[in-house]
């Protein structure tokens, strides 16, 4: 410590003289009168403190000699350990620091107060102020204490005028403008914070800024601190309750930090400024916005989707061709071999050894699959590739017919085939014929050797929503024409399997088939604008409903005149 002038503290006379020479070193040293007043105040406060309750105290004031050059007021006593006073607290919140010491010889205070780093304080200029203290003509310690309180009285009636403009000019603006403590306490707000928010200041504090802010608002970052040490305004959107209406409207928080000259805050001017209209307006052209894009990607991907349709539509149509031609191609080559195997099988059997009989028998019998499996391909193919115009046809005469066509195998079994009166439709009479065949065939030969095959073929009316499977183009009304009977069933596992292509649940050996002849139904079907579904029961049965939209009904009234069905047997 450089010292540069040194007081007896031994009655209140030389607390007058410890607080003038404590302001004339300020002065000197280039503090804002404030600055002055603030640390001489604290170093009385000390120095009040040890001539209360010390022995032998002394002031020194000087210079402290490290790097950063501060103001050093030291006071020194004999006292009890462990006394520490009011006035000691109340100087430690009047300086930049205050170090408390205790020892067995007694106790020292050392009060700081940071200089201004221009002018810099030299050697020469502190022997300036050691000459000045030493040759300061003595004035009447009264008459110094007059002129001190006239200043501060000066200074505190300006600084309530400054205030009072301040909080009128404040109050005048539409915006809620507010001074905050670093941990957020409210020190002041103009009159719009409470008439908007319908909060006091003191409730405010009490409760904080969540009883106003919108509860996803309250949890943003309120980094205060972080702004300071980056030398910015700090700034957020937040939504504040408006008391009258109740409404959470969006308004910017705009904060500015105060510093001392240690570049530490000491407090935040801020205000609040309505910011609802633009926002909605920026919501609402984000919104046009992403809409936009969204079209023009919806767009995209439709003109993608058309052309995949087309391509699909287009690779489709080649395979159909080409199963079709090459179908039709493989019958004259399969006839042939047929042709040979029966004339092997009648007219050279005598000459054949019975294995050589058994290999023809089972090439005759290969080929006669192969013939059934390129008729069921040709017809399936034909579905895509010979598209006719639908007209009127009875359903009730067409499924008679194919009883017809059934009447050897119906015969055969026994079977009882009940039919009930079914509606004129529009569709293609081939492709219907040929579905309703297909499910009559299933039928009667996936039956039980123990019991009389029982058929039963009827129709009701039904909405889409009674419809257990998906269908394309939806209509509200539909046609069910079911198919039951009492044969040897399936289980439900296998519903959706038993539509596509090629795929059976039994073996050649137990029941002859191709494995196509369901994928047929389901083809017709869906041409027609419907679909088909299944309901197995294992060894009891199975029903096979076909669902057309009413729209192709023409005499839908059949239906409902006719009050009986009909039985083949």
């Amino acid at each position: 410590m450089n010292e540069i002038a040194k007081i007896a503290l031994d009655n209140e006379l030389d607390l007058i003289l410890a607080h003038k020479s404590t302001m004339k070193l300020a002065e000197l040293a280039g503090l804002s009168l404030a600055a002055q007043t603030t640390f001489a105040t604290a170093v009385s406060e000390v120095a009040r403190d040890a001539i209360t309750y010390g022995i032998g105290a002394t002031l020194t004031l000087g210079v402290s000699t490290a790097k950063d050059r501060k103001l050093l007021a030291r006071v020194k006593d004999r006292r009890i350990k462990g006394t520490v006073n009011e006035g000691i607290r109340y100087a430690r919140r009047l300086v930049d620091q205050l170090d408390y010491a205790e020892s067995e010889r007694g106790s020292e205070i050392s009060l700081y107060v940071q200089l201004p780093a221009n002018p810099r304080i030299s050697e020469a200029r502190v022997e300036i102020w050691k000459a000045q203290f030493r040759d300061e003509p003595p004035i009447s310690p009264y008459e110094e204490i007059r002129r001190k309180n006239r200043q501060l009285q000066e200074m505190a009636e300006r600084l309530r005028e400054s205030e009072k403009q301040y909080q009128t000019l404040t109050d005048t603006l539409p915006l809620m403008i507010f001074t905050a403590s670093n941990e957020g306490k409210l020190l002041y707000a103009n009159r719009w914070l409470e008439a908007y928010t319908g909060t006091s200041m003191d409730v405010l504090n009490e409760k904080g800024w969540r009883a106003v802010v919108h509860a996803d608002d309250a949890y943003k970052p309120w980094n205060w601190r972080e702004q300071a040490q980056s030398d910015r305004t700090f700034r957020n959107e937040i939504r504040i309750r408006q008391a009258a209406t109740g409404d959470y409207v969006w308004h910017l928080i705009n904060a500015t930090p105060i510093l001392n000259e240690q570049n530490e805050v000491l407090s935040w001017n801020g205000f609040l400024v309505d910011i609802h209209a633009q926002k909605m307006m920026d919501r609402t052209l984000k919104d046009n916005q992403e809409l936009t894009e969204i079209k023009q990607q919806l767009e995209q991907y439709q003109l993608e989707l058309k052309m995949n349709i087309g391509e699909l539509n287009r690779s489709n149509q080649e395979l159909a061709e080409f199963a079709y031609v090459a179908s039709h191609d493989l019958q004259e080559p399969l006839r042939k071999i047929q042709s040979f195997g029966t004339l092997l099988l009648e007219q050279f059997s005598v000459d054949l050894n019975p294995a050589a009989q058994d290999m023809i028998q089972r090439m005759h019998s290969a080929a006669e699959r192969m013939h059934l499996l390129i008729k069921d391909l040709l017809s399936y193919s034909r579905l895509n590739t010979h598209h006719q115009p639908f007209r009127p046809v009875d359903l009730t005469t067409l499924i008679k017919e194919v009883l017809g066509d059934l009447e050897l195998n119906i015969r055969e079994r026994n079977a009882q085939i009940t039919l009930e009166p079914l509606p004129t439709v529009q569709g293609n009479p081939l492709q219907l014929r040929q579905m309703f065949q297909n499910l009559l065939s299933n039928a009667l030969k996936f039956r039980t050797p123990e019991r009389v095959p029982q058929i039963r073929i009827s129709t009701q009316n039904v909405n889409i929503f009674d419809i257990p499977v998906p269908i394309r183009n939806r209509e509200n009304a539909y046609l069910a024409i079911s198919v039951q009977d009492n044969g040897i069933g399936f289980d439900e596992r296998y519903h959706d399997r038993i539509f596509q292509l090629f795929q059976r649940l039994h073996g050649r050996d137990q029941y002859a088939g191709t494995g196509i002849g369901l994928t047929i139904c389901k083809k017709v079907a869906e041409m027609h604008g419907g679909t088909i579904a299944a309901k197995g029961y294992p060894g009891q049965g199975a029903i096979f409903t076909v669902y057309l939209p009413m729209s192709v009904v023409v005499e839908p009234s059949l239906v409902a005149q006719s009050n009986g069905s009909e039985q083949a047997s």
